[in-house]
């Protein structure tokens, strides 16, 4: 026996590959390869031969006990011939043994000579096993997730993810998976997904957030796309017709923006084959004591009417971490549920300070040390070890102090970064003020992350954080929801703004950021920071106990507010015929009784049923609904107002402001108007004041004196902000002015964003109900205005076509709009509509091309000038194409 000793790896590995390479190495090392558990055989050539042809269907035929040979027989000693001739396999077998694929026994040349397959040649042979196929293609359900492994660029499933595929068949039912964060669950329900996309269903994905709903889209919606599959975001922000909902295969919405749609009974709400609920958890209330001021905010008791409404007319497919009594949620949606027996959990640490010092001890007590840092944030990095070889993220309960302590780690732990990695997470566009501030604290390897950072600015740093380019890291609970990320250790800070947590399902949220992939790998740590008593933690103990060892909680949504209570009895009017008193009110209880608050409170219905006699009569008095022979009826206005989108209460408040409006209505009056609408009223900050009726309806006190107090200071802020877009003043001078109109009330770039694209909205539901009313002069100025809110530009360049033009850019990155401030240099110069730019400047007289002369000639850079003109082209040539095909 001889095998080939290189000293060099590099050398070594390239001779294995090199032998691999050959005719017939890879089946040579199958057929010497035995099952799992079974002894390693020494086999000879014939039985080699006779299990390379059994690899290709040739079996071994049974003799002739005549012992004439039988044309079978006769086949498979040529198809042996032909195996073995030209020498091609023994060749093959010499080079695998040189480079310690096989070992030989026996003397060479012999025929008893054996062969058998070394650990190097087992190891080599699953290497190539993984590369060529991961998983199985036995059934629908692995052929689907072989396509996305395929995408994802992943060579191997994560364990709950191949008990997944072994166990699952075909998944026709309804399904509740419970899988620790980080494990692979979107993965699964994009395996279901599309599965039922081949089969011609369209399907719907439930986001709580933003972030994660673009996350789906910017992971898998290039893949359907080039399956074939329209996919598109519904989620207030991403303008989208209801004529595209109806033909897209898959839409990825928000709770808040399906549940309106649905509760107006929208056309492509009904259409639907399969939902999937992400975030189950998010059926737990966050809210134990309502209290007036945030009625209506419970996002509970909005998925438990999502959920109730969606159950029995489309399969569903939940997905969560665990929670308490899963039977009860199994047996509302009528599912089976899947739930892995094994789990990896990171280390846990308790964070206290005592008298000797800042105590850091491990969950099971194995592990203490005692540190004389002065700092806790010290003391924890200290107790990680080598900061700089770890990505960390500290979770806290407010923005300031994210803030704050990313600019104190930035001072005492900073770490290198590239300028160039700084400068392409904060954009080149508009100075933002908040981006700046992450700017000084990026260029120390450190950043900040909330809400209120621009959406774009926001989405770039998670890709940075993702591809462990940023590793320090101090955010609020945001970013715990439904992403995770490399990080090797979570540092919780829980201090008296952290009431985001006060249970166990919550805390796995959180710790669950390290992601079960990247601590399969590299392990992961946990800090529990005890910061000093709060009402839910007086003492570390008691936070311990909650946290780490209480059995987990089981879900409770909250009680149903007026305002959801009045969309969904409006819901069953919708159709605009009269329905008798008793029935409708049969169909509420009957409502309220299939929720999952019905289903596991007693009382719960007969509550509701005498509370529908309330909501029944506070809309006869609104003038919302009639009361007649025939019985009970949505008057034409309201009707048309909750087609238009127009929230029901909206409607109610709102319904005398609405005719008070003109074609020559002052611009902030119509901007006073949409801050009285609840949506605006719920974006930070909070303008929110349920009405007399409702708190009473529900029993509870008037809002607190220091929040009615804020309520008209912050309405002046939004008012300034809004007016200010509308003006067409640079984003930085706005937030920077409002924050200076009043300290301790601020607005951020991110919240901006939610409140223009909400405003917006609103808009575009006032222009609906007006057109819907016949007071199109309105309705065009309503119009107007929701394109001047979706853009920030004054009246006349809102009417331009401009703002739609996309920008092809030369480095493949994805298209950007035209700016407002090159669509304004435009305008003034005279080019008012993409047509203009392509064709303002052409003329058979005068030498020379169309688009040099509208390079001199638009106002814009000449290179700038260039990427617009090429733009405008390809934008006339797509209409005239599309026009073409009509």
């Amino acid at each position: 026996m001889h095998i080939e000793e290189e000293n060099d790896p590099l050398s070594r590995l390239r001779g294995q590959l090199k032998a691999l390479s050959n005719r017939h190495a890879i089946e040579i090392l199958q057929v010497l390869s035995p099952q799992t558990g079974e002894m390693v055989p020494t086999l000879g050539w014939d039985s080699i031969v006779e299990g390379l042809l059994a690899l290709d269907g040739i079996s071994r035929p049974k003799s002739n006990p005549r012992g004439e040979k039988s044309q079978e027989e006769v086949e498979y000693e040529l198809a042996r011939r032909g195996l073995i001739s030209g020498g091609t396999v023994y060749e093959t077998m010499n080079k695998l043994v040189r480079v310690g694929f096989v070992v030989t026994s026996g003397d060479r040349g012999r025929k008893q000579r054996g062969f058998m397959i070394t650990h190097d040649g087992r190891l080599a042979l699953a290497s190539v096993g993984r590369l060529e196929e991961p998983i199985g293609t036995g059934t629908e359900v692995q052929r689907a997730a072989r396509i996305l492994l395929k995408h994802k660029n992943f060579v191997a499933l994560l364990p709950a993810q191949e008990k997944f595929l072994r166990e699952i068949g075909d998944i026709n039912d309804n399904l509740v998976i419970q899988m620790p964060p980080g494990s692979g669950k979107t993965f699964l329900a994009m395996i279901v997904i599309l599965l039922r996309l081949q089969r011609g269903v369209r399907c719907l994905y439930l986001s709580p957030y933003t972030s994660l709903s673009r996350q789906i889209m910017d992971e898998y919606g290039a893949l359907l796309e080039e399956l074939g599959y329209a996919v598109v975001r519904y989620d207030g922000l991403s303008p989208v017709t209801d004529s595209e909902l109806e033909e897209t295969n898959l839409i990825v919405a928000m709770y808040e923006t399906f549940a309106s749609a649905a509760l107006q009974k929208k056309k492509w709400t009904s259409k639907l084959g399969l939902a999937v609920v992400d975030e189950l958890t998010e059926l737990d209330s966050s809210q134990p004591e309502m209290q007036s001021q945030d009625l209506g905010t419970d996002r509970s008791v909005k998925l438990d009417c999502i959920i109730t409404l969606l159950k029995g007319q489309m399969q569903i497919l939940t997905l969560s971490s665990r929670f308490g009594e899963t039977e009860k949620i199994t047996e509302w949606l009528n599912a089976t549920a899947f739930r892995p027996d094994f789990r990896l959990t990171p280390d846990e640490f308790i964070v206290s300070k005592s008298g000797q010092g800042i105590k850091i001890v491990s969950s099971d007590g194995t592990q203490r040390s005692t540190s004389q840092q002065e700092d806790v944030l010290d003391a924890v990095m200290e107790h990680i070890e080598d900061y700089k070889k770890k990505s960390i993220l500290f979770v806290v309960g407010s923005r300031y102090r994210a803030q704050g302590i990313a600019r104190r780690l930035a001072r005492s732990h900073p770490r290198e970064i590239g300028s160039e990695i700084v400068n392409q997470i904060i954009g080149t566009g508009e100075s933002l003020p908040l981006s700046s501030r992450l700017s000084n604290t990026l260029r120390y390897g450190v950043a900040f992350h909330h809400s209120g950072l621009d959406a774009g600015v926001r989405e770039r740093l998670e890709n940075a954080i993702r591809s462990r380019v940023v590793r320090t890291v101090v955010s609020t609970t945001g970013i715990t929801s439904g992403m995770s990320f490399p990080f090797d250790c979570v540092v919780i800070l829980l201090d008296s703004n952290m009431y985001f947590l006060s249970a166990r399902s919550r805390y796995l949220q959180i710790a669950g950021r390290i992601g079960e992939y990247h601590l399969r790998q590299h392990g992961g740590r946990v800090y529990l920071v005890f910061e000093g008593p709060t009402q839910e933690f007086p003492t570390p103990e008691a936070m311990e106990e909650i946290l780490l060892h209480r059995p987990l909680e089981a879900l409770k949504p909250g009680v149903m507010y007026p305002s959801l209570a009045v969309s969904v009895l409006v819901r069953t009017l919708i159709n605009g015929r009269p329905a008798i008193l008793e029935d409708v009110r049969r169909m509420f209880v009957e409502f309220v009784r299939g929720s999952f608050r019905g289903t596991i409170d007693q009382d719960y219905s007969s509550r509701m049923d005498r509370f529908f006699d309330a909501l029944v009569q506070w809309l006869i008095d609104e003038g919302v609904l009639e009361s007649g022979k025939s019985g009970l009826v949505l008057t034409k206005e309201a009707r048309d107002a909750v087609l238009s989108g127009i929230d029901p209460v909206d409607y109610m408040q709102r319904r005398e402001d609405f005719s008070e409006v003109k074609a020559d209505t002052a611009v902030s009056d119509l901007v006073d108007l949409l801050l009285r609408f609840r949506l605006p009223q719920s974006v930070r900050p909070r303008t929110l004041a349920p009405s007399q009726t409702e708190i009473e309806m529900m029993g509870l006190r008037t809002p607190e004196d220091w929040y009615m107090k804020l309520i008209p200071t912050r309405l002046r802020i939004k008012k300034s902000v809004l007016t200010r877009w509308l003006d067409e003043q640079n984003i930085a001078s706005i937030i920077n002015e409002t924050g200076e109109m009043v300290k301790g009330i601020s607005l951020d770039e991110g919240d901006l964003d939610s409140l223009l694209g909400i405003c917006s909205s609103v808009a575009e539901s006032l222009n609906r109900f007006y057109l819907t009313q016949k007071k199109r002069s309105i309705a065009e100025r309503f119009r107007i205005l929701g394109r001047q809110l979706q853009y920030g530009v004054r009246p006349d360049l809102a009417n331009s076509d401009l703002l739609e033009l996309l920008l092809i850019q030369s480095d493949n990155s994805p298209s950007s709009r035209l700016s407002r401030n090159a669509a304004r240099v435009l305008y003034e110069h005279g080019y008012k509509s993409i047509s203009d730019v392509v064709r303002k400047d052409i003329d058979a007289s005068l030498k020379g091309l169309a688009r040099d002369r509208f390079s001199r000639n638009c106002g814009l850079e000449p290179e700038r000038a260039k990427e617009v003109y090429k733009a405008a082209m390809m934008h006339i040539r797509s209409k005239i194409i599309g026009d073409d095909d009509e």
